[in-house]
């Protein structure tokens, strides 16, 4: 009989859009636990284990590993829900374009080569500064999601989250408080990527948004 743990998992309170900026799976990201297993995620998360082992393989996965959970109805909206709780909406143009140093969309928010591509993709040299786009903490920093390569999430108010891939470097960790206009990381080219830039996405409740409708583009 297969242990189960009431220790917390450390969750990722985002949905990412797994592999890369083109292949499109919706689900979250959770690290295995000691004495935990697929049964026990696939409990706590209500997907099957099918799905589970589909996604990540059938191989023994082992504690402080990194599991993909994908997206099912019930679970995620409650999570978001307790994140989003006390939280006004953001209005237009409450974010600050992140990469101040080139003005420059190689690729755009919508359909891309025939499937969503859900954010803007800023060319720019290697090396240049990644601004905050607005305050708020960083839940996530690191390079353990695949395509994405080095990858920065903050949460802001509203329920939303900004991500920041592809990055050359990462200046902030996990929990730590950042300010509007900080420098948080340097552009590259890690994970899945053709050439420098930077992928930045606006989220909220799981859903990808047009960046552009919460961003100043002023330099």
């Amino acid at each position: 009989m297969e242990m189960l743990m009431k220790s917390k998992i450390l969750r990722i309170a985002f949905v990412f859009m797994f592999i890369s900026c083109t292949q499109i799976k919706s689900g979250h990201f959770v690290k295995i636990q000691e004495g935990e297993s697929f049964k026990s995620i696939s409990k706590k998360y209500r997907v099957s284990r099918y799905d589970l082992e589909r996604e990540n393989g059938d191989k023994t996965f082992t504690p402080g590993e990194w599991v993909f959970v994908p997206e099912e109805k019930g679970i995620l909206p409650q999570l978001f829900s307790k994140i989003n709780s006390g939280w006004s909406l953001l209005g237009h143009n409450a974010f600050l374009w992140p990469v101040p140093s080139s003005p420059r969309i190689s690729s755009h928010f919508g359909t891309r080569w025939g499937k969503p591509h859900e954010g803007l993709d800023i060319a720019a040299q290697r090396g240049a500064h990644i601004l905050a786009t607005s305050n708020g903490v960083v839940v996530y920093s690191g390079n353990e999601l695949g395509g994405y390569g080095n990858i920065i999430v903050i949460a802001h108010k509203g329920g939303f989250f900004s991500v920041y891939a592809h990055n050359k470097d990462n200046y902030v960790t996990k929990g730590q408080v950042v300010k509007k206009g900080q420098v948080i990381g340097r552009v590259g080219s890690t994970g899945k990527s053709t050439g420098p830039h930077l992928h930045f996405e606006v989220r909220r409740q799981g859903q990808a948004l047009n960046p552009a409708k919460f961003i100043s583009f002023s330099k």
